[in-house]
This record gives structure tokens, sequence and C-alpha cells, in this order.
């Protein structure tokens, strides 16, 4: 911190610098933070808005996150298998519509002032990646189950599309943790969006209505999925403290 000429130096050096207004204006230049009403008092305000925009970020990041890497994980398997990506433009855009786009949007003006720990891109890798690998190993067992048992192409793409919804669900509802009312009512809220669309706007979306096998499957592949999810999420979290506490010996021998 520093209002005059004479701190330049120090708050240069410094990973977070704080100046006054009322100081000289070469301090408030080389400060990144300059209180505009030369009030150290605003400090906490400060320190919490900044941990509601990293968190928030996090948060979001996380959920946008599943979809680039979806998509990737399920075109590797497309191309490998030499099966038809089975999901139209429309239905990615009525799925990121309503679990990752307007959630991600309205949860990112909650108040979080959670402290900042750990590493950003670690932990938003560690919540995304398991809800894209039960997202490509669900959809893609749906995929061949669906040409195993004769379905259309439509089925198939309708049914992956509800099943990709409900794991969307599954990792917004784990992201919102620990749940609110405002938080259950953004829930609740996508929920019915998705299912109006469903019901009324099926040809925008390139819905059909599916076979009663089809049904099935997709209602198998969802009870599956939760499964999947949730034993990938815990090894997610085993990972992260194995890490973190991996990361406490080496400091503590290099202290040593």
């Amino acid at each position: 911190t520093g209002d005059g000429v004479n701190d330049i130096l120090a708050m240069k050096d410094a990973d977070c610098s704080v100046a006054m207004a009322s100081g000289s204006e070469a301090a408030a230049q080389a400060a990144q933070v300059v209180l505009l009403d030369s009030d150290f008092a605003r400090m906490p305000d400060v320190v919490l808005e900044g941990r509601r925009v990293v968190n928030n970020i996090e948060r979001s990041a996380s959920l946008f996150l599943v979809k680039n890497l979806f998509s990737l994980l399920l075109s590797v398997f497309s191309a490998v298998s030499f099966i038809t990506y089975p999901l139209e433009p429309a239905q990615v855009s009525l799925i990121a519509m309503f679990t990752i786009g307007i959630p991600g949007f309205l949860l990112a003006l909650e108040p979080n002032h959670a402290r900042i720990e750990g590493s950003f891109l670690k932990k938003v890798l560690l919540r995304a990646l398991p809800a894209a690998l039960t997202d490509v190993l669900a959809v893609g067992a749906l995929v061949v189950c669906g040409e195993v048992f004769g379905l259309s192409d439509g089925d198939i793409a309708t049914a992956a599309t509800m099943l990709l919804a409900v794991v969307g669900f599954m990792i917004l509802i784990r992201i919102s943790k620990p749940l609110t009312k405002m938080k259950c009512a953004i829930l609740f809220v996508n929920i019915a969006g998705l299912i109006f669309c469903g019901i009324f706007l099926k040809q925008l979306f390139a819905l059909s209505d599916m076979s009663r096998i089809c049904v099935l499957l997709m209602i198998v592949f969802a009870f599956a999925a939760e499964s999947i999810f949730r034993n990938l999420s815990i090894l997610g979290v085993f990972l992260e403290r194995k890490t973190g506490a991996l990361k406490e010996k080496i400091k503590e021998k290099r202290n040593v």
C-alpha cells in the first residue's frame, strides 16, 4: 500500500498493490487497486467482491468446459468407432441453454465469499472432467445399443439429448452446493424450460417421439450415468486431496 512517489517501487514488486485516490497520481497509476474514497475500511468489501467474482467464474467455467470436453471426446469416439455423431446442432443448443448458459449466468450473480484456495485450472478440470466422461460413456453406450436394437437416428439423437440434459443437471446440482432457495429456483426453472421445449418445440430443436425401447434405454443409461458421475466425482476429490498432500510434503522437505 502507498500514496506517494516513494512507494512506487514497492508497489510494482507487490503481488497486489493498493493506492489511495487522494495520494499522488503516479502511485495511483502504479497500483492495481485504487481506493477512490481513500478509506481502508473498504478493503474487506474489495476482498469479498474479488472472492465472489473468482468463485463464480470458476463455477461457470466448469459448466462451459463440460460441453467442450464432451464434444471433443465424443467426436474422437465417433471417428474411431465409425459411428455417426449422434447430435444435431439444435439439440446441442437446447442442452447448452438450460444446463450451461442460463444457469451459468444466474449463478454468477450469486454471492460467494468462500476463501479462494488451490489452482483455478485444476479445480475447474476436476469438476468438469467427471461430467464430460460420464456424458461420453453414457451417450456412447446408448448409441451402440441403439444400433444393436435397430433404432432410428432420430430416436437415438433425442434419447442422447435427454441423457445429456440429465447429466448436465447433475453437475449443475453439484457445483451449486450448498443449495439455497435461489439455486433451487434456478434449477426448477431450467428443468421446466427444458421440458417445455421438449414437448412444445420439438421441431425447432430437432426432437422426435421416442419408441418404447428407446425410452427404456434412456432411463437405464440415466441411472447408470448417475452412478458413473458420482464415482468419478469421488475419484476426482480423492486425486485432488492426494495431489494437495503431495505438494505439502514437497514444501516441508524444501523447508527442511
